[in-house]
């Protein structure tokens, strides 16, 4: 069975920890496809500062030398905003057959009944939660909870081979860097160097971005 993996956000900009952790994630489960997702119009965060265009650009970037990376514009390219429910749907049509999984922080597991139609995407895909240690201490609501106990799965051969349904919690490394935080240290004229890809620091500072 093909599997996919997608790493959705608005990588605003994207750094080291994006890469970091998408490495070692495709070291460990070797998805047949993994796709760097960029959000259009983040339907729960503030708007971003960088442009679509600049934000595609730092990821070409950024992933540029690493050939088991991809880049899908899908979001981007469509007229309404992103709602990760018709992006895994658009996917579905496309790869009826495959086995699908959504990476997202723990963060971001935690607020997923706040999703647009949160209960679909688990029939759309499998998720492969990042289990960052600042989160993993914040208590967890008994609906995320009971959706755990359903969906959770430790064999990581069940999640290659299954299209769709299962949870897998993964610790793909502790890197403490936020896009937050990195472009109020740019602002702020700090050297950010060691947390970005040489590249893509090159681009933000070419293009002005986050001062």
């Amino acid at each position: 069975m093909h599997s996919i993996a997608i790493f959705g956000g608005a990588f605003d900009p994207v750094h080291n920890g994006h890469l970091q952790a998408s490495i070692t994630i495709q070291n460990h489960f070797k998805f047949d496809s993994y796709i760097f997702l960029p959000c259009k119009t983040p339907t729960i965060k503030p708007p971003t500062l960088a442009s679509n265009d600049q934000r595609i650009e730092m990821l070409k970037r950024a992933i540029n030398n690493l050939s088991d990376f991809k880049l899908d514009l899908r979001e981007i390219e469509r007229d309404t905003p992103s709602y990760m429910v018709e992006t895994l749907n658009s996917f579905r049509e496309e790869y009826p057959d495959s086995s699908i999984t959504l990476i997202i922080g723990y963060d971001a597991f935690l607020s997923l009944p706040n999703w647009y139609q949160w209960e679909k995407i688990i029939t759309l895909a499998n998720l492969l939660v990042i289990n960052r240690s600042e989160f993993a201490k914040h208590p967890v609501s008994e609906i995320v909870k009971n959706f755990l106990q359903k969906h959770k799965i430790n064999d990581k051969d069940e999640l290659l081979t299954t299209q769709s349904g299962k949870v897998f919690l993964f610790d793909a490394g502790n890197y403490e860097i936020s896009s937050t935080a990195l472009r109020e240290d740019i602002k702020k004229g700090a050297n950010v160097n060691n947390r970005l890809p040489c590249k893509v620091y090159e681009y933000i500072k070419s293009q002005g971005l986050y001062r």
